[in-house]
């Protein structure tokens, strides 16, 4: 074998170990978590749609409270998941000045039936496809998937977007220190 053939064999294998190292190394890498940041900015954008009762309601309503506002609706499966934590924060932070929300894009019948089968504690507002899509466009999720939400802090800013199910560690830690009461400043002696 002439040596310019063998120099360039043995180059070749080199490159081709190199690149075998490089790729056994990152096979034994953790994988990067997969996670959906949330991200804040904005205001409130305000709305008035129909509730489950027919009633006219504003979002403005609830302005003055932490308000988490969920987009969902009954054939989606993550929206659902995550219905019990809602419930449960409802009910355990009312007091301290919590509204969940649930702005369904969906049909005013399968969210009643709903409803009530999961013993949802508050309000539930029906945008339908049309509204609801509209709205959630409005309030930056431009891809309309589901479920969407926004958190809105007392003074009507939007702290927190999310596009996916939020799990219990990470709603709640975005939502304490909005619900918690402000501390008053110490006077200073004179």
């Amino acid at each position: 074998m002439p040596p310019s053939l063998k120099n360039l064999l043995l180059l070749a294998a080199a490159f081709l170990a190199l690149i075998g190292g490089y790729w056994f190394a990152q096979s034994l890498r953790a994988p990067e978590p997969v996670t959906k940041p949330t991200y804040a900015g904005g205001t409130m954008v305000e709305f008035t749609l129909p509730d489950l009762d027919g009633k006219s309601r504003r979002l403005s309503e609830w302005r003055g409270k932490v308000i988490v506002l969920n987009f969902w609706a009954t054939w989606c499966p993550p929206c659902r998941e995550e219905i019990p934590l809602f419930i449960d924060l409802q009910k355990r932070h009312a007091a301290e000045g919590l509204q969940m929300i649930g702005l369904a894009v969906d049909n005013k019948e399968a969210v009643a039936t709903y409803q009530k089968s999961a013993g949802i504690n508050y309000p539930l507002l029906v945008g339908g496809e049309d509204a609801g899509m509209e709205l959630i466009g409005r309030y930056g999720n431009r891809m309309g998937s589901l479920p969407f939400t926004a958190i809105i802090d007392r003074n009507g800013a939007i702290v927190a977007r999310k596009l996916g199910a939020f799990d219990r560690v990470e709603l709640e830690s975005l939502i304490a220190p909005l619900l918690a009461p402000k501390q008053a400043s110490p006077t200073l002696p004179r």
